[in-house]
Parts: C-alpha cells; sequence; structure tokens
C-alpha cells in the first residue's frame, strides 16, 4: 500500500508513553529509503526529537496516526532542539557520520549531536563524512513545493512523495501542474528523476521526461487506491 508522505506530515505519532506530531521525514536519496522521523514532542523536555523510522509500524489511515516502537525513555534520550530553529536539525544532519550503532536502529554520533543540537560545536565541514551524511539525508519538507522541470519545460511543482511502507522504499513524485481549470496531481515514477538542483527555496527537480510524457502519467489517487 502506498501513503502519502505530505499527509503524513500532520499526523500524530503514538510513542510508548507519549504523543507527538511529525514535523519532517529525512529520507536516502540513493536508497529511497525513510530515514528518520522529526517529532514535536508532548510535554518535557518538549521542543523536536529525531527518532529512526526502522522503529515505525503500519501507518493508521484512519486515525492519522503513527506508531512509533519507541518507549518514553528512549524517547526522552532522543536528540532533541528547540522547535522554532531549523537550522538545528541542519547541524543534527551533519553530525550523522557512521560512528556508532544507537538505540533508535540507525547510525549516528550521540555526543557531537547533542552538542550541536545544544549550539555548543560548529559543523566540521571539511569532514568527508558529514559531506556525505548531507548528500545523502534529504529533509521532505524541503523538497515539498519546488518547481518541477521536464526536459522541454517547467511542468509544476512536487506537492508529494508517495511512500511503500512494506518496502520501505519512495516509489513516486508527485506533480501538480497548478492549473485553475484542468488541474491535475501526476504520480511520477521516482526512477523518472534525474537531478536535484538545490537552492534557497529548496531548489528544483528535473525529470528525464517530455512534457507529453508527464502529462500522459496516472493521477496520484488513481496510484493510491492502486485502481
Amino acid at each position: 500500500m502506498l501513503y502519502s508522505l505530505a499527509d503524513m506530515l500532520s499526523w500524530r505519532a503514538r510513542t510508548g508513553g507519549k504523543e507527538a506530531m511529525v514535523t519532517d521525514m529525512l529520507f536516502d536519496l540513493r536508497s529511497r529509503h525513510l530515514t528518520y522521523l522529526s517529532l514535536a514532542v508532548d510535554g518535557p523536555p518538549g521542543g523536536q526529537a529525531l527518532a529512526a523510522a526502522s522503529r515505525m509500524g503500519a501507518p493508521d489511515t484512519d486515525a492519522r496516526a503513527l506508531p512509533l516502537e519507541i518507549s518514553e525513555e528512549e524517547l526522552a534520550r532522543a536528540p532533541h532542539w528547540d522547535g522554532g530553529d531549523t537550522a538545528q536539525l541542519d547541524a543534527l544532519m551533519l553530525a550523522m557520520p557512521p560512528l556508532v550503532v544507537g538505540p533508535f536502529g540507525a547510525t549516528h554520533a550521540p555526543l557531537a549531536m547533542a552538542s550541536y543540537a545544544a549550539g555548543q560545536a560548529e559543523p566540521q565541514d571539511d569532514d568527508p563524512r558529514a559531506t556525505e551524511a548531507l548528500d545523502r539525508y534529504e529533509r521532505l519538507t524541503r523538497w515539498l513545493g519546488g518547481p518541477v522541470f521536464a526536459r522541454d519545460g517547467e511542468v509544476g511543482s512536487l506537492s508529494d512523495l508517495l511512500f511503500d511502507f512494506e518496502a520501505n522504499r519512495i516509489n513516486y513524485l508527485v506533480v501538480d501542474n497548478g492549473k485553475f481549470f484542468g488541474h491535475q496531481q501526476r504520480a511520477l515514477p521516482f526512477s523518472a528523476l534525474a537531478h536535484r538542483a538545490p537552492g534557497a527555496k529548496g531548489g528544483h527537480l528535473v525529470l528525464d521526461l517530455s512534457q507529453a510524457e508527464v502529462e500522459a502519467a496516472p493521477e496520484a489517487q488513481t496510484v493510491i487506491s492502486g485502481a
């Protein structure tokens, strides 16, 4: 079954003893695997916390809830940062070279992550492991809304990514043509992505498709429903 990642940004995450709201998702561009969830945690210590997507259970679409196999104690030990400072999440991403295996099922450098989140250290731009981490992990919120180009012109903006939970794999890009009349959201195979050009507002995507091929793609809701 396919799930809308953009829709899941407004879902509640259910942990062992607390609830949290999903505010962002990190994914590996090479494997297309979902790797981390950014959570706004209810109650102390508050702020945002980072948890591995490997702890995620099957999404509950009826309740708009995401079960996480994380205890309250594990959530309290997770890397935290102030909710309004997205730059701190960037710093945490810089601190994710594969040094040790942590309790969240993913490799990270916990001491470095804690110091970056607290503003006690500067990211080491010349560290090749940190560079590799930044190159590897992408933030969903930085992708959504960005312009999308076919080989022969602009075709719209990215409105969603469709995620196969069973395979832990992002399968489709959803492109919104932005038209008032003839409005459509087309689901395009992620493999059609030729290039992502970074930029101040999230950059843009380039597809190895023509405008005609984009317009002929199935509608996103049809792909989600499996019709």
